[in-house]
């Protein structure tokens, strides 16, 4: 990819576009799995927030993904 001094080109954003695509569709897997209305039920209420925890992570690693991604 492009450095700090060159502009990136078409080919470049492309592949970014592309790219962050790719983690949105893997975050939309991620978010329609997730059992929110079980959060009503005391008793599963630890198991989602825990859920939620787990997506965050995703979340996390999905943007360290996109910056490495930038950044090369």
């Amino acid at each position: 990819m492009a450095n700090a001094t060159a502009r990136p080109t078409s080919a470049d954003l492309l592949y970014l576009h592309t790219q962050t695509l790719e983690l949105i569709e893997e975050l939309h897997a991620a978010v329609k799995d997730l059992p929110l209305a079980a959060a009503s039920d005391d008793a599963k209420f630890d198991r989602v927030f825990g859920e939620l925890d787990d997506l965050h992570d995703a979340i996390d690693g999905l943007a360290a993904k996109l910056r490495r991604n930038m950044a090369d």
